[in-house]
């Protein structure tokens, strides 16, 4: 029988299987994302006890099945070493948290090394329970999560002669940053007009801690555009969740 492995995990999404089963896929501490089926976890409460929903932040066991991709999981327990995340009682809180489990699960692969990323989404989810959810945390962890990816956007700098920006700039996708309105009309690309405050509030976003960002100002809409058409570059689709977020923090006037 292989051996039992474990892990810190967050659960991204989970789903009913049979009358008493469930498939779950979590991004984990030191495995990366798994995807894995708990047998009677809608029944049994002594190994699971509503441990395997979506938020959930658990000491994942589980053994690897010799054929096929997901993994059997055994047990889900809360630890004293992990933080519970507190969003399921505010809509807001849950719609900004869904949308980072949706991105996380969008960048990262089965098994593929993701330790970043797990940290990268344990801070920022703890930062949506003990603060509120705002648009600056929001383009906070777009930005963290991009550069753990390897999309390093650059705010701060002309990417084609290098000056700083100090006026309005223009993002182009293609380039991952921005030109200066000097060296724009040498670009064919497409671009987002962005406001210099809106550029200097993505570049603080992007260093900022996640608490600290809770407090910090956010770009405008040319920012959020500029991180969404990139996003969008990327993936080469639309989140389920990205239309629901953009509603409620719409509502909330949300900044």
């Amino acid at each position: 029988m292989p051996i039992e492995e474990s892990s810190a995990a967050i659960v991204l999404r989970a789903r009913d299987y049979s009358e008493s089963d469930r498939i779950v896929t979590l991004l984990t501490r030191d495995f990366g994302k798994l995807s894995g089926m708990a047998k009677g976890a809608k029944a049994s409460r002594k190994r699971f006890e509503r441990k395997l929903e979506p938020f959930s932040h658990v000491m994942l066991y589980f053994r690897r099945r010799p054929n096929g991709q997901l993994v059997f999981v055994t047990r889900a327990e809360a630890s004293p070493d992990l933080t519970p995340f507190a969003i399921e009682d505010d809509l807001v809180k849950i719609a900004l948290g869904s949308y980072m489990l949706e991105l996380a699960d969008a960048f990262t692969s089965e098994e593929a090394e993701a330790t970043g990323a797990y940290r990268v989404l344990t801070e920022a989810l703890e930062a949506v329970s003990v603060g509120r959810a705002t648009l600056a945390l929001r383009q906070a962890f777009e930005l963290r999560l991009l550069h753990w990816a390897g999309y390093g956007l650059d705010f701060a700098r002309c990417r084609q002669c290098t000056d700083g920006i100090s006026q309005s700039a223009y993002f182009i996708v293609a380039r991952g940053g921005v030109v200066c309105a000097r060296c724009r009309p040498m670009i064919p690309d497409g671009a987002v007009k962005l406001e210099a405050a809106s550029a200097s509030a993505l570049v603080n976003l992007g260093e900022a801690h996640f608490r600290d960002a809770l407090e910090a100002r956010a770009a405008s809409a040319d920012g959020a555009l500029a991180i969404s058409r990139f996003v969008a570059s990327v993936l080469d689709r639309r989140l389920r969740s990205t239309a629901f977020l953009d509603s409620v923090l719409s509502a909330n006037g949300a900044h």
